[in-house]
């Protein structure tokens, strides 16, 4: 009795997890036994516990409006706890008109990986019939309700494209390509940026971001459309963002290469921002701007910034008027613990590097 029980329960065992196979099938959702614990889904480059596909739930990069179904398969892995979604080849454009929030297209829940199949082969992009119309296309979820760095966190972003579309001359005011705010432990890598009104990437009173490997690609000369804005949680930030002057620390930008119009490339501090702990190493910044001067990296006057290292870079400029790593503060601001080292700096300029106040004579 004892051999025909244990037969039996095997092989009952086995006909219920081929049921479950074939019930999910391997390429709706993956689960990957071995590779997660308990800690993984605060860690980042760790295997994630689910892995859905994006044509599951209807985004099929076909170049429609793919905002409903793209939030569907995002509210799905917020429901089983985080996860990995998968975006195959094509465009996928986003809306604020099927958006479930009135700011944002995509919200991104907590412990969620979304990866696309790469870079000019995942495209997501903003509706043409919106380019004009203030609104964010991803942001993690929670910014706009929670203060600190509570907000949804744990996230990676990796492998698409990411556009407003082609250059306006009636730029938005309000929305980021993508806005993290409040957020705690985010990973952006392998990610394409072109034209912005806003920024490619808005770090706003959030903390242990690191953008690395990414490519960037902005002929949107517009005022304010820093690439990368490393901001705090008050007056100017993304748009919607809970106001609690949260400010942002340990935040490193790595790797990147990136050709830019726009008046300041590299945005260190905005708005009395104190930000701390940044490392911004080994990136290749071209400022193509012949007609207006531009700043590759450089932070706004009223913001104090303070264990800093800014080492590796190579910055081409374009402009008579152009300064590669500017740095500045008002009276009340102060910069501490900076380190500025084996940067390259060529082209036409007015300076390679200037550190000092901002109400020193020109």
């Amino acid at each position: 009795m004892r051999k025909k029980f244990t037969l039996f329960f095997i092989v009952t065992v086995f006909i219920f997890t081929i049921g479950i196979s074939y019930a999910f099938g391997k390429s709706y959702i993956d689960f990957k036994a071995g590779n997660f614990s308990s800690t993984v889904l605060g860690k980042l480059d760790k295997e994630t516990k689910n892995t859905v596909t994006a044509d599951k739930f209807g985004a099929t990069g076909d170049g429609t409006d793919q905002t409903k179904a793209i939030q569907s398969a995002l509210n799905y892995l917020e429901s089983i706890g985080g996860g990995k979604l998968v975006l195959g080849k094509g465009t996928y454009l986003l809306s604020l008109a099927k958006s479930a929030h009135n700011k944002a297209c995509l919200m991104i829940p907590a412990g969620v990986t979304i990866e696309g199949s790469g870079m000019g082969v995942t495209i997501l992009k903003r509706l043409d019939s919106e380019r004009n119309q203030d609104g964010i296309l991803l942001v993690n979820k929670g910014y706009d309700t929670k203060g600190g760095y509570k907000a949804a966190g744990n996230i990676v972003l990796r492998n698409f494209t990411i556009t407003d579309g082609a250059v306006t001359a009636t730029p938005r005011t309000y929305g980021d390509l993508i806005a993290l705010g409040h957020a705690d432990n985010v990973l952006i890598e392998r990610v394409q940026s072109l034209n912005h009104d806003q920024h490619f990437a808005d770090i706003c009173g959030s903390r242990n971001i690191i953008i690395r490997n990414c490519v960037g690609y902005n002929l949107q000369d517009t005022y304010g459309s820093a690439t990368v804005q490393v901001d705090r949680a008050k007056n100017l930030g993304i748009w919607g963002l809970l106001l609690d002057g949260t400010n942002p620390e340990n935040i490193k930008v790595s790797n990147n290469r990136i050709t830019s119009m726009s008046e300041l490339v590299l945005q260190l501090g905005h708005d009395q921002s104190n930000v701390k702990d940044l490392k911004l190493v080994n990136n290749t910044i071209t400022c193509t701007n012949k007609a207006k001067s531009q700043v590759a990296i450089g932070n706004d006057e009223d913001t104090s910034i303070s264990r800093t290292e800014i080492k590796g870079n190579i910055i081409e400029l374009n402009n008579t008027d152009s300064v590669g790593i500017r740095l500045v503060s008002d009276p009340k601001n102060k910069f501490k613990d900076i380190s500025i080292s084996n940067n390259t700096i060529s082209g036409k300029m007015r300076a390679a590097i200037f550190i000092g106040s901002s109400i020193m004579s020109s």
